[in-house]
């Protein structure tokens, strides 16, 4: 996946589900408008809902999706339509900071938890932060979201 984000510190969940979803995000947190443009104009589209953040960037050439007066599953659904996003679990992201996600056995799994969930076999470890991660009960949770992002519906009613 060669989209990478960056977005403004409005839109949390937006960063985290486009984490999810397997896309290189950076979420902005109390940086200024000259710091974001800069690390926008390493190849990151400019997510934000700051007008005045958009003109700037705008001048600069970054690419800016505005997404003032959007819900957060309407950006999601606009980002999906504009730029083509898909769903790729073999691109996993760490939703708490952006490191990419590798494989690892059971064993490597166990020394870091100290346990096993119950019936799993594949973990993956974030390459910047060692958190782990499994698919565990709530990953019919994490696709019933994503669904309702590409099929324009509710999470609730998705699946």
């Amino acid at each position: 996946m060669t989209l990478k984000f960056l977005v403004d510190s409005m839109h949390g969940y937006v960063a985290r589900w486009l984490r999810i979803m397997g896309y290189d995000t950076v979420y902005l947190k109390n940086i200024g408008d000259q710091e974001a443009v800069k690390m926008a104009s390493e190849g990151r589209i400019l997510v934000t809902s700051d007008s005045g953040l958009a003109k700037y960037a705008e001048t600069k050439g970054i690419t800016v999706v505005m997404v003032k007066g959007l819900n957060e599953h309407e950006i999601l659904r606009t980002l999906i339509g504009r730029f083509g996003l898909s769903f790729k679990e073999d691109f996993l992201r760490c939703t708490i900071c952006n490191g990419e996600l590798r494989v690892i056995g059971s064993e490597e799994a166990f020394n870091i938890l100290g346990f096993i969930p119950k019936g799993v076999e594949k973990f993956w470890k974030c390459s910047s932060c060692s958190k782990v991660y499994w698919k565990g009960s709530h990953w019919k949770n994490i696709y019933r979201q994503i669904s309702s992002f590409f099929n324009n519906e509710s999470a609730d009613n998705a699946i």
